[in-house]
Order: C-alpha cells, then structure tokens, then sequence
C-alpha cells in the first residue's frame, strides 16, 4: 500500500503532537546514562513546528475532502448525461418505430386505394360488357351506377 504525501504529513504531525507534549511536560530527560536539558525555547520552536504540521495537514485534508466532492459532482454529472444520453436514444428509437408504423399504415392504405380503384374498374369493363353483349334497361342502369361511382369518387381515386 503505497503512502502519498498527505498521510507522511498525518503521522508526521501526530509524532510531533506526541514530542511537543513531552517537551513541554519535562525540563529534562535522563536516559540510563544522558541526561537532556530541555530549554523553553525548544518546546515552544517545537509547538511552533506542530502547530505548522497539524495545519498542513488540515489543509491537505480539506483538498482531498474538494477533490472528493469535484469527483462526486463529475460522476453525478456523468451519470446525468448518460441518462439524458439514453432517453434520447430511446426517443429516437420510437420515432424510428413510428415513421415505421405511419409508412406501413400508408402502404396499407395505398393497397387499399388501389385495390378500390381494380374493384372499379373491373365493375366498370364488366357492366360496358354486359352492355355491349346484351343492350338492355337493366345493363343500362347497372353502367349508369358504375359511371355515377366513378363521378363521384373522381377526385380520391
């Protein structure tokens, strides 16, 4: 596990918390054979230096607490144009499934039309046949309804 530089700052101000607290505590340490004087000046450079440590890292902490929040906000953001991302991939999809269905329904209805128009047309050559082959009133009227039709859906076939 690799250490980066704000936790070399945590240690390192926790053992000065530690020495500073000795320092000030004694005049003088004796070891089996030294004896340290510990002058005032030495525990308060050493608070001074503590003091200084505990800062740095309470300000490296508070980048990493910054950096934290900017990734947060990024992912959030992130997942927010994925999102968006995915919704528009969806409205196309069924835009694309519309135009599908509106073109099958016009092809249906363009069948439909010409298959209207043959049945006419067929009704049309067959009562002109009927006529010419036997010219009587009941032909006549038959022709006239189809020429009447035709007059009428002149305009939509």
């Amino acid at each position: 596990m690799p250490i980066d530089f704000q936790t070399f700052v945590a240690i390192f101000a926790t053992l000065l918390v530690f020495l500073t607290g000795v320092v000030l505590s004694y005049d003088t340490l004796e070891f089996t054979s030294y004896r340290i004087v510990l002058p005032q000046w030495v525990g308060l450079l050493l608070a001074a230096v503590t003091f200084f440590t505990v800062a740095v890292d309470q300000v490296l902490r508070g980048f990493i607490r910054v950096e934290e929040v900017q990734r947060r906000a990024e992912e959030v953001q992130r997942n927010a144009e994925e999102a968006e991302f995915r919704t528009r991939q969806a409205n196309f999809i069924a835009e694309e499934e519309q135009r599908r269905i509106q073109e099958r329904n016009r092809s249906a209805e363009e069948a439909e039309r010409a298959a209207r128009r043959a049945r006419i047309e067929a009704g049309c050559r067959a009562g002109q046949i009927r006529f010419q082959l036997e010219p009587s009133e009941k032909h006549r009227r038959q022709l006239a309804a189809v020429l009447a039709l035709l007059e009428e859906y002149y305009q939509t076939l």
